[in-house]
């Protein structure tokens, strides 16, 4: 599949997408199912506090929410189908800031902050604006989120440049559909060094790449949340969300030689494959995988509430039916502590 026709398929997914829902906003709705609901989305947790758009009648309003979180979802900010496709171990602090107009209309800019190593300190941003519509009987939203790296060749860093995520759930059925979709794209620099026999001497060349990668994914899910009040003081509220998912998706990657020492010619198609593996797990021996059923995955999600402040906490289990490495089972884990004001 070209370039060009990735994007088409994908561009006509979120369309599609963005056709099922057509019911009008609501003024006022039910604060205790619109937790529930929203705790549903593998997105950042400061979207977990929409219920601030909620006063004490149920009126929307605008407001400012502010979280830390430690996780380690580090390639996408807003998808588990992409986080699953991360090599790296490890977590991050994520200190988040965001402001939601009663509009719907939102905008959140993230930190990515790796801690207690060599390289610790500050290695990535996210800036994200969004777009999240609540209906009586569904609900939908749609956000596109940029990342600005400042040490691209940190194995934390997501290979993604750009990102857009959109997702739609019905609100009336006791089981609850909900259908995602993620497009990410981006670009980073493969830097290796090889060792070389030369009259019986090893010397090092640098071995320099370009890789392109593009990604769209399509989770299908199932879940149902429950609600409790007055667990640790009164007033408080606590949400049970889990959810069984379907992942399918599209990968893409394309490798450009930029540099190559002592004219040893580019790298094979294979090489290229391997190195790309250690960052990122494609799953396919060509440079474009068919659109495919992925992975089968269950997930998780406590919210506690009090006023202003709560506490959120989230597991995501994935099993990969076709896996590129040694392990068929992606595990991602999120806790985090916010404030609405």
């Amino acid at each position: 599949m070209k370039m060009t026709s990735f994007r088409s398929f994908t561009l006509v997914s979120f369309l599609l997408l963005l056709g099922f829902h057509s019911s009008a906003q609501l003024t006022k709705i039910d604060t205790a199912a619109i937790r529930a609901d929203l705790s549903f989305m593998d997105k950042d947790s400061l979207l977990k506090e929409l219920k601030g758009m909620l006063d004490s009648s149920g009126n929307q309003k605008s407001f400012f929410s502010a979280t830390v979180s430690v996780s380690n979802r580090l390639f996408s900010s807003t998808n588990n189908a992409f986080n699953a496709q991360q090599t790296s171990s490890g977590a991050a602090i994520l200190p988040s800031v965001s402001y939601y107009h009663k509009s719907g209309l939102g905008i959140t800019s993230t930190a990515y902050i790796r801690p207690g190593t060599s390289s610790a300190g500050l290695y990535q941003m996210a800036f994200t604006p969004s777009y999240d519509f609540i209906g009586s009987k569904s609900m939908a939203g749609i956000s596109y989120t940029r990342y600005l790296k400042t040490d691209p060749t940190n194995s934390f860093a997501t290979p993604y440049d750009n990102e857009v995520y959109g997702y739609f759930q019905m609100r009336k059925t006791w089981i609850r559909p909900s259908l995602t979709l993620g497009w990410a794209e981006g670009s980073y620099k493969d830097v290796s060094t090889i060792p070389v026999s030369v009259r019986g001497n090893t010397i090092w060349i640098t071995d320099t790449s370009s890789i392109t990668i593009n990604d769209f994914s399509v989770i299908a899910g199932i879940s149902h949340g429950f609600n409790f009040s007055d667990v640790l003081a009164n007033g408080d509220m606590l949400t049970v969300l889990p959810q069984l998912s379907l992942i399918g998706g599209i990968q893409q990657y394309n490798s450009t030689p930029l540099t190559r020492n002592m004219g040893y010619g580019p790298r094979s198609k294979l090489d290229d494959l391997e190195r790309v593996r250690e960052r990122y797990n494609f799953r396919s021996s060509s440079t474009t995988s068919n659109f495919m059923l992925q992975t089968a995955a269950a997930s998780l999600n406590l919210s506690w509430y009090k006023g202003a402040f709560s506490f959120s906490g989230g597991y995501f289990m994935g099993y990969y039916f076709q896996s590129a490495t040694s392990s068929q089972w992606a595990h991602i884990f999120n806790l985090s502590v916010g404030i609405t004001f």
